[in-house]
């Protein structure tokens, strides 16, 4: 599934649960849609200085006015990155009380997280996090792998 069709069926919902609506009061008026910025590698991959001048000022400015933007010409293999939202699907997916083992404990940068959730009595948030290790000053080790098997159990040795 490439990411344009992936795209798509995030954005049709033909049901959204009721306690993820919530109240008008607690909604901002948009004065217009937002639009990820976009920073397209291509050029960097190729060495082209003037290209890479370019996509660094852009991640700048969107940081510093967005938090977010989005990377095309990236050059990551489309398989590897669904065989990643697979193992995304298989985690999120767990039951709550699988996903609550490994909550991300207050002061901790790792583990789950339902955004905040206990800030809501009523409605939820619409996203969840699941934060992980990526390095060590020793390369050799694998890290993301040995956090997953270690937090979720060895079946989830894949993910890492």
């Amino acid at each position: 599934m490439d990411s344009c069709q992936l795209l798509c069926e995030f954005q049709v919902q033909p049901h959204v649960p009721k306690n993820f609506i919530w109240p008008k009061e607690y909604l901002e008026d948009a004065h217009e849609e937002l639009q990820a910025p976009v920073v397209d590698l291509d050029g960097f991959l190729k060495g082209n200085n003037e290209a890479t001048k370019h996509a660094s000022k852009l991640i700048n400015e969107a940081c510093l006015n967005h938090g977010f933007f989005q990377v095309i010409n990236h050059g990551i293999d489309m398989n590897l990155i669904a065989k990643a939202y697979d193992e995304m699907d298989t985690i999120f997916k767990l039951p709550l009380d699988k996903k609550m083992s490994v909550y991300k404990a207050h002061g901790s940068m790792w583990g789950y997280s339902g955004a905040h959730a206990h800030r809501f009595s009523s409605k939820l948030p619409w996203k969840e996090t699941f934060s992980f290790p990526y390095y060590v000053n020793n390369a050799l080790k694998p890290v993301v792998t040995n956090y997953f098997k270690s937090t979720l159990g060895d079946d989830f040795e894949q993910a890492g």
